[in-house]
């Protein structure tokens, strides 16, 4: 059986290099599919890119609220999507906290996850 795919996907990056990257890590991601998915062959083609006015930086989190998040709350503050988090709590890239059978991300961890992946 051969499955062929074709996507368009959106993304947000400083460059076309980082937004190539995005895609294929985002392809790369395992989303739960049925059965055993082998990849051949990626290509990744940069359609169109609109520029951007630069930004200051990354922004605070909001240091008001409750001192845990709930995982969509918190992909949220980051401006991320649950998918990337939770990718990132399971390589150990962010800190998280669990309470019960659920799992929670504090404030402090996000600033701190910010912190470490700024790029100066």
């Amino acid at each position: 059986m051969t499955k062929v795919e074709v996507a368009e996907l959106w993304v947000r990056a400083t460059d076309e290099e980082a937004a190539a990257q995005k895609v294929r890590d985002e392809l790369t991601t395992s989303w739960a599919y049925a059965g055993h998915w082998e990849t051949k062959a990626t290509q990744v083609d940069v359609v169109a890119s609109d520029p951007e006015p630069m930004a200051p930086g990354p922004q605070p989190v909001a240091p008001s609220g409750p001192m845990l998040l709930k995982l969509k709350d918190a992909a949220t503050e980051l401006g991320i999507s649950y998918g990337t988090l939770h990718a990132l709590m399971k390589d150990g890239g962010i800190e998280y906290t669990k309470v019960g059978s659920g799992k929670y991300i504090s404030r402090a961890s996000l600033a701190a996850f910010i912190e470490a992946n700024t790029q100066r």
